[in-house]
């Protein structure tokens, strides 16, 4: 009976002693992660700035809605914002919330109203809204 004892307890250690990893595959695995990693920063970095671009089209549909409200309420006129015109106080109260350029540093967003009442929104020369051009945020 002691001698089964004995044999079992053997085959435990053997067992407990086989249950670790190797340097050799520790080295391996961290380094499959470290590609990874490389691979997938770029990548990230990409989807960041195009989530900047994005929130900037979506503000500036904002600032666009918010300046044919004003139109139609008779808050502004035309003659205001005739030439490209940074975003107004009438245009920030009505919104009560500015929004911020997130794409361009320093960046402004500028409201133009058209003799046919179309508004147009750009940060700079890059027109947002109605169609935004595809050099936005690409520089």
């Amino acid at each position: 009976m002691l001698s089964i004892l004995n044999s079992n307890s053997k085959s435990i250690r053997k067992d407990i002693k086989k249950r670790g990893f190797t340097l050799v595959e520790l080295i391996i695995v961290i380094s499959i992660i470290g590609i990874l990693a490389v691979i997938a920063v770029p990548k990230f970095s990409g989807v960041l700035k195009d989530a900047k671009v994005k929130a900037d089209i979506a503000s500036a549909k904002v600032i666009a809605d918010a300046t044919y409200a004003l139109i139609a309420k008779d808050g502004i006129t035309k003659a205001t914002y005739e030439s490209p015109t940074a975003v107004g106080n009438e245009i920030k109260a009505y919104m009560q919330v500015s929004p911020a350029v997130k794409a361009v540093a320093n960046g402004t967003f500028f409201v133009k109203i058209a003799t046919d009442d179309n508004v147009e929104v750009s940060v700079g020369d890059a027109q947002l809204y109605p169609t935004p051009v595809s050099t936005y945020g690409n520089k």
